[in-house]
């Protein structure tokens, strides 16, 4: 029940701007269960699925374009690449740190407010470049923010979205490429920890509730990236900050 309790949480939050690394850590606090960074990588391969759902079309470009030769297509996964290679590195680099950073609520909290700084200023900017006219040192940058949210509290998605939108990238420019740069990230982590993992009944009810809440989150963080109501994630983590103080 524990684990299928996670995966709600981890499909949720995963995509919506509130970082769902740090939920993870507060409420496997809250209910008193330590579960490895292995079931975790698990959980975050489901949600590489949910994405393909919302992402399919550009992925299918992609794909499609590298097999005819398409310039564009080859470009915009370059840049993919190149903004999954901060995450990589920095994920081997410190992957001690970043274990231990999961049993700290304080700096889980810390990072909780990095996360709500960023969501109550992404609503100020709305840029001019569409996906394609994402540039290699674009993808660079945004690949860096990406990297920080390895760190539990910080949102991937909020963090990518904001360094896209500081960039000059449209809304829905910078929320599909937040989106498919997830996906090597997501895909290779899961791909790399699920040996470890025993696979319970609980385990893979969680991977499915993970998929479903996913696509939900996913559909939430569309409406609201449109709407411009990051700022209400901001407010959220401020208070989810606290509790990480106080547990």
């Amino acid at each position: 029940m524990q684990e299928i309790l996670l995966g709600v949480i981890q499909g949720l939050t995963e995509f919506l701007p509130v970082s769902s690394s740090g939920h993870l850590a507060l409420f496997s606090r809250l209910i008193n269960f330590d579960p490895n960074v292995s079931f975790f990588a698990f959980l975050h391969l489901m949600t590489f699925f949910a994405v393909l759902l919302f992402v399919y079309k550009e992925v299918w470009f992609i794909l499609k374009g590298i097999f005819t030769g398409r310039k564009d297509a080859w470009s915009l996964s370059i840049k993919i690449i190149i903004s999954s290679i901060p995450a990589a590195f920095i994920g081997i680099l410190f992957e001690d740190q970043i274990n231990n950073a999961f049993s700290s609520l304080k700096l889980v909290g810390i990072f909780f407010l990095f996360t709500s700084i960023a969501m109550i200023l992404s609503d100020r900017f709305n840029g001019k470049k569409e996906l394609l006219d994402i540039s290699y040192i674009d993808a660079l940058i945004i690949g860096l923010f990406q990297a920080a949210a390895i760190f539990p509290g910080i949102s991937r998605s909020g963090f990518t979205l904001f360094g896209a939108l500081l960039l000059n990238t449209k809304k829905g420019a910078a929320l599909k490429y937040s989106f498919l740069m997830s996906l090597p990230v997501t895909f290779g982590a899961g791909l790399l920890e699920i040996h470890k993992v025993t696979f319970t009944s609980s385990v893979i009810y969680s991977g499915i509730a993970t998929f479903i809440f996913g696509v939900l989150g996913l559909y939430i963080l569309k409406k609201t990236v449109i709407n411009g109501k990051l700022k209400y994630f901001g407010y959220y983590t401020i208070i989810a900050a606290i509790l990480s103080f106080i547990v």
